[in-house]
């Protein structure tokens, strides 16, 4: 009897030892330990965002005549070269040098640049809320551009060895969302409210300043990220007259109006400007970014 206690008891702490390592092998962080430790802490100056704050909220119908509008983004001005970062010695599990490719082009035509209808408050439903991923990938943030729609999760991790601190900023007001901090691959940091919102955010590294990605968030359905070769279609809009935007944050923008008559397709080849919309003035008081992080 004495000996059987003895294996339960070994048996017991086994188990307790396996559970344990197995919960601290987890690599999933709790999104509140990325948040910043203070309201407002780390904000940046503001600047004039291209996604517009709604004055009034999507809502879902049942479209009617709906129809499909298509079109091409081109920039036929000088394309900037890919840039290559050496990596300090210090910084370990990036390489030795890093290349940076901002812009995907096949000719004029513009890949990864998002188009949305800007003035659109009714329309098809939102599909079902999910999860978008922005992953460091061989000290690249990827995808480097993306749309979203809201309300949805962000899922931040890493594949590489090295360390990263992402850091996620709303453009329009300035604030600094949240931390992402990584030590090692196979890390993820979820963020269940960053998506609940129209707004662009830009994502960087503090260990890392090259690294940089872009996300628009959307109320509403209707946007469309261009393909390798410039293209892109957004479907079942309903019939009426709309503003319609292109942007790409290397290439600058594009507005032009669009009509979509019941059923019948629509067309727009849309050209970026090469510049981007002007800074917004920063308040008074209004903190700014001196580059200084601890």
């Amino acid at each position: 009897m004495q000996a059987d206690n003895r294996m339960i008891q070994r048996l017991s702490v086994a188990l307790l030892l396996s559970v344990s390592a197995l919960s601290g092998c987890s690599g999933e962080k709790k999104a509140s330990a990325a948040q910043p430790s203070a309201v407002n802490q780390g904000n940046f100056a503001p600047r004039q965002s291209v996604v517009a704050t709604p004055a009034t909220a999507y809502r879902p119908i049942d479209v009617t005549g709906g129809a499909t509008l298509t079109g091409t983004v081109d920039y036929d001005g000088v394309v900037p070269r890919d840039s290559v970062f050496t990596v300090p010695p210090d910084q370990v599990g990036c390489g030795q040098t890093i290349t940076d490719h901002a812009v995907d082009m096949s000719g004029t035509r513009v890949g990864g640049a998002v188009v949305w209808i800007t003035d659109i408050r009714t329309g098809k439903p939102l599909p079902i809320p999910r999860r978008f991923e922005l992953v460091n990938s061989d000290c690249i943030l990827s995808p480097r551009i993306q749309a979203v729609f809201a309300p949805g999760t962000l899922n931040m991790s890493s594949e590489d060895v090295a360390m990263h601190r992402n850091r996620i900023v709303n453009v329009g007001t300035g604030e600094m969302l949240g931390i992402a901090p990584f030590n090692d691959n196979g890390e993820v940091v979820p963020f269940d409210h960053l998506l609940d919102k129209p707004a662009q955010l830009e994502v960087n590294c503090e260990i890392h300043p090259w690294t940089k990605a872009y996300i628009l968030v959307f109320d509403h359905p209707y946007f469309a990220t261009t393909a390798a070769g410039g293209t892109f279609s957004i479907d079942d809009v309903p019939p009426g007259t709309y503003h319609v935007r292109a942007w790409h944050p290397v290439l600058g923008l594009s507005d032009q109006t669009v009509t979509i008559s019941g059923g019948q397709s629509a067309t727009l080849a849309l050209k970026l400007s090469g510049k981007q919309l002007p800074a917004a003035e920063t308040p008074a008081g209004a903190p700014t970014d001196t580059g200084a992080r601890k």
